[in-house]
């Protein structure tokens, strides 16, 4: 079958590479997209895959964002190879152009924030993790059941299950013992217009401690100048080997806060929002995660946390359950191709 993945963001370069390890091996044919946006295709490329590119970031401006999505949505769908089915995290894209072209699509989503009308109102099949509450949106874009899967875990298992530390790892850094501060993504259209970093009165809590600062942008390494105690990277690191060898991962969004979490590492989410995604939600609830904007309540949280060790066994398990309903839906989907 020709699969069409389309990859728009950094982080999804993760999830999808162990699915499409196994793809490859049941013998499907790929089509690979993406957008070239922030580290999406030097981390591609790093894993071997040179995809088609279309699209670029347009910035934090709804309007470009919109204008940025529909031209990208006409490129798709004029210039895309034929493909028997899409698959993609988020699924604006991969939905809007399989409707149109009428095939189906698969949705792995755990987002319940950010604009994702394309994708649940043409989306065919969706895959949510059991923690994240998708009831509203099956109810507003009256989606079936025969529509949902859920797997029993969150969507950072389906990598973490294969991952193995790098026992060089630390030799890229300066220090064998730090914290990582990643700064929020006040770009994104998701997070409120008004929004400011806290990152600075981070630092200057954290200055008895290394900090290996990850930003996201160019201009956010201003904000390191001055201080001998903080050091940033020239070139993507691992992130799982961050989260494996950090004392504690300190991020402005939620996915390495849930990757740190779920290797046993103390997590602290800054967002800034109150509304967080269900499945951060969940991992406060747990108490795997914590949430604060408030940069003395975070050090006093670091200061008692404590790491866990690390194990894959669970994530294991989800991912062989994550590649198990995807394989049935494609044998689903092949009996109408």
């Amino acid at each position: 079958m020709k699969i069409w993945i389309d990859i728009t963001n950094t982080p999804h370069v993760n999830t999808l590479m162990p699915i499409i390890r196994h793809l490859e091996a049941q013998g499907h044919e790929l089509i690979y997209t993406a957008r070239d946006f922030s580290e999406t295709l030097p981390l591609l490329a790093k894993h071997g895959i040179q995809p088609i590119v279309y699209g670029k970031y347009k910035g934090k401006s709804r309007v470009k964002k919109v204008i940025g999505l529909l031209q990208r949505m006409w490129m798709l769908l004029f210039k895309l190879p034929k493909f028997d089915l899409a698959l993609s995290l988020g699924g604006n894209y991969t939905s809007a152009i399989a409707w149109l072209r009428g095939k189906k699509s698969i949705v792995f989503s755990d987002n319940d924030i950010s604009f994702k009308f394309f994708s649940f109102a043409m989306g065919s099949y969706f895959i949510f993790p059991f923690y994240f509450k998708y009831q509203k949106i099956q109810k507003k874009y009256r989606l079936k059941d025969s529509q949902i899967r859920t797997f029993q875990g969150f969507k950072e298992d389906i990598y973490i299950a294969d991952f193995q530390p790098d026992p060089e790892f630390l030799n890229q850094l300066p220090f064998r013992e730090f914290i990582t501060i990643r700064p929020e993504n006040l770009k994104a259209s998701y997070v409120p217009k008004d929004s400011t970093t806290i990152v600075p009165q981070l630092f200057e809590v954290f200055k008895d401690e290394n900090i290996l600062f990850l930003p996201r942008y160019e201009e956010e390494k201003k904000m390191a100048e001055g201080y001998d105690n903080i050091w940033y990277p020239d070139h993507p690191l691992s992130g799982l080997d961050v989260c494996y060898y950090t004392k504690a991962m300190l991020t402005g969004a939620g996915t390495f806060a849930r990757e740190a979490a779920l290797l046993g590492v103390p997590a602290v989410s800054f967002f800034p929002s109150e509304v967080f995604l269900t499945v951060d939600e969940v991992m406060q609830e747990m108490g795997i995660e914590f949430k604060s904007r408030n940069a003395q309540d975070i050090k006093n949280y670091v200061a008692t946390a404590t790491k866990t060790p690390a194990s894959t066994e669970r994530s294991k398990t989800v991912l062989a359950e994550v590649l198990g309903i995807i394989d049935g839906i494609i044998e689903e989907v092949g009996g109408r191709v």
